[in-house]
């Protein structure tokens, strides 16, 4: 993940294709009688991000991903912008999105979209600073004082084990993925070289193998992250689609193990109902995994 906004999150290796950041600052001009005008600073201006997207047809669905950004665009709510690393750049507005279909298939669809989404700073007061008093006092006390207590400590862990979960699940996605492609670039391939399928079969069946696994360890992981309120829903929801996945998983490498040369196609073809019901369950789990990946960004478990 490169960077969030709100629940949207922008991965560098997807679509992500540049960041033009703005800032400046406002000042009053006065006039004086026989000489230069001189100048007065005002304030800071609201800084302005201009974020580059490029949504292709092969890592993504154009469509949907444009829908999402015209969703948070039009409920004018200001949005946290964080940067993958922690950075976290303040509040932001959706201004303007612009966008260019770059390619569609023949029945109009988009395959590939040139977006470009201006942001721009919600400004509003700071958060108030502790009173000086209060700091003086925190800093006299003795270094034993100040340990933080065992249930933040580990909320301390459960912070970076959360983003660390939010990437095990994406990389198992990943697989899933590539198996739903393998397999119906092996049913096109049989219906004109059986032989020649029945011979790459194998490496679909490692595919499969290397997946199911994967899933139930992220779907057990998941699973701890329930205990917190406002993680709850978004947990459970991305703990079932992976359950689904993994199921899906194990039920084409019962199908497909032990296929006779003859039924190379037949066994194929059925596999596309559990590729159906696998991509159901990505879909799923898609929108409450990006809730997750935004909560960990911004450090909100608790809150």
């Amino acid at each position: 993940m490169y960077a969030v906004l709100g629940n949207i999150e922008f991965d560098l290796i997807s679509y992500f294709d540049g960041l033009e950041q703005r800032s400046g600052s406002d000042f009053a001009e006065h006039g004086r009688i026989g000489g230069k005008p001189v100048l007065q600073f005002v304030g800071d201006k609201l800084d302005e991000i201009r974020i580059d997207l490029v949504l292709h047809a092969a890592y993504c669905q154009p469509d949907e991903e444009l829908q999402k950004l015209q969703a948070a665009r039009q409920q004018h709510q200001a949005l946290a912008f964080v940067l993958g690393n922690g950075d976290y750049k303040g509040r932001f507005v959706i201004a303007e999105l612009q966008s260019t279909g770059r390619q569609t298939d023949r029945s109009g669809s988009l395959l590939a979209v040139e977006a470009q989404l201006s942001l721009r700073e919600y400004g509003g007061d700071a958060p108030p600073k502790p009173k000086p008093a209060l700091a003086k006092a925190a800093a006299s006390l003795p270094a034993g004082k100040l340990k933080l207590p065992a249930g933040l400590e580990r909320f301390k862990a459960d912070i970076a084990g959360l983003a660390k979960t939010v990437a095990q699940v994406k990389s198992v996605v990943g697989k899933v993925k590539t198996v739903i492609n393998t397999a119906r670039e092996l049913r096109q391939l049989a219906g004109r070289d059986p032989a020649a399928a029945l011979e790459k079969l194998p490496g679909l069946l490692k595919e499969v193998q290397a997946a199911a696994p994967g899933l139930q360890v992220s779907a057990e992981q998941m699973a701890k992250f329930e205990q917190y309120s406002k993680l709850a829903g978004d947990a459970v929801r991305v703990g079932q689609s992976l359950q689904q996945a993994k199921l899906n998983m194990t039920a084409m490498g019962r199908l497909l193990t032990g296929t006779p040369a003859g039924q190379v196609l037949d066994k194929l073809a059925a596999c596309e109902e559990i590729n159906g019901r696998s991509e159901v369950a990505l879909r799923e789990l898609a929108e409450p995994l990006a809730g997750l990946a935004a909560k960990a960004a911004v450090r909100r478990i608790l809150r």
